[in-house]
């Protein structure tokens, strides 16, 4: 009984008590029967409220359950699996598929009972496992093995209920020969990857080499020189013929030849130092490998009035005698134009 339900019995208790004292002051009734009564008016809701919990706070306790007990699961037969082809997602690779069958028939298979129970589990099992093969790559087998041993492990039903079939110890491979070209295979990738590479990296040298290094003489003079910061120029000067057989052999013009004379370096050494005996030979050498015609009239001319720039009137005058040009030079004591 709780606070309010006390609460509830008391008031009750008090307004019959006061009622009956009323009434038996006013109908005068003897002192011991109204007092009795209001004895009992306030004792008898205390007893009947300790009765009436009593009887509901009390629970019949239940009888003790019995634990149904669940039927025991066959003993399941085992069937090894040794061999079985199991195509890979190449066509042209099979892996080998062994491992341990587990099943049982099950108690509440439908119809009449399979003839061959042990043949339906292992078809389930390898149906399944066909399928993670058929999804494998051959260089993937061992990784297929583990996925394997996890979805084969869990038992389950085949289509008709009639069994219940798992493996273990699942073991996939291929033959020795399919791994030895597999791995033959994998080297020749890698081995043609590297090559073309090599080979991209070359036509790029050859691209740089072509088109920007050897595009013409002065763009190989000027490679020639950032590759030689600390060069001297006269070094670049005397490397200009090279670059310029460099430059024709590269695009497939006429490379000039071999024993024409290096006449850059004597006209670079008569030009500074004194005069030598014999340098005329290699400057009509030079003008007549170069220019033809007209042309080498006008580049004797042109070559004449450098030399003469230079203090070397005499072999200016032998180059303006030699390609027609009579010009004198000035001081020579010949009159011009007599």
């Amino acid at each position: 009984m709780n606070r309010d339900q006390r609460t509830a019995v008391k008031v009750v208790s008090v307004i019959g008590a006061l009622i009956w004292v009323v009434l038996g002051l006013r109908y005068g009734w003897p002192a011991w029967l109204w007092i009795g009564l209001v004895g009992l008016t306030i004792a008898g809701p205390w007893v009947v409220s300790w009765w009436l919990l009593g009887r509901v706070g009390r629970k019949d306790v239940p009888a003790a359950e019995v634990p149904v007990e669940q039927p025991a699961l066959p003993q399941p037969s085992e069937q090894q699996v040794s061999g079985t082809p199991l195509r890979s997602a190449h066509p042209e690779y099979r892996f080998s598929f062994s491992g341990a069958v587990f099943w049982y028939v099950k108690p509440d298979a439908p119809g009449l009972p399979h003839a061959n129970p042990a043949g339906l589990a292992v078809d389930l099992v390898l149906e399944q496992a066909g399928q993670i093969a058929a999804e494998t790559s051959p260089e993937d087998g061992d990784l297929a093995q583990y996925r394997l041993n996890a979805v084969l492990g869990t038992p389950r039903s085949d289509p008709s209920g009639h069994v219940v079939a798992w493996a273990s110890a699942v073991r996939l491979a291929l033959p020795d020969a399919d791994e030895e070209r597999l791995r033959q295979l994998a080297a020749a990738r890698k081995d043609e990857e590297l090559w073309e590479r090599q080979r991209a990296h070359e036509r790029n040298k050859r691209t740089y080499f072509a088109e920007d290094v050897l595009q013409s003489p002065g763009s190989a003079l000027v490679w020639w020189l950032a590759r030689h910061e600390d060069g001297d120029l006269d070094e670049a000067v005397r490397q200009i013929s090279n670059l310029r057989k460099l430059t024709a052999a590269a695009h497939d013009r006429r490379i000039p030849d071999s024993d024409a004379p290096n006449w850059i370096h004597p006209v670079h050494s008569f030009v500074v130092d004194e005069f030598e005996v014999g340098a005329e030979q290699h400057v009509f050498a030079a003008i007549e490998r170069l220019a033809t015609g007209d042309e080498r009239a006008a580049l004797g001319h042109r070559l004449a009035e450098a030399l003469d720039s230079h203090g070397h009137r005499d072999l200016a005058q032998l180059v303006r005698d030699r390609f027609g040009d009579r010009q004198e030079l000035p001081g020579s004591g010949a009159a011009v134009g007599e």
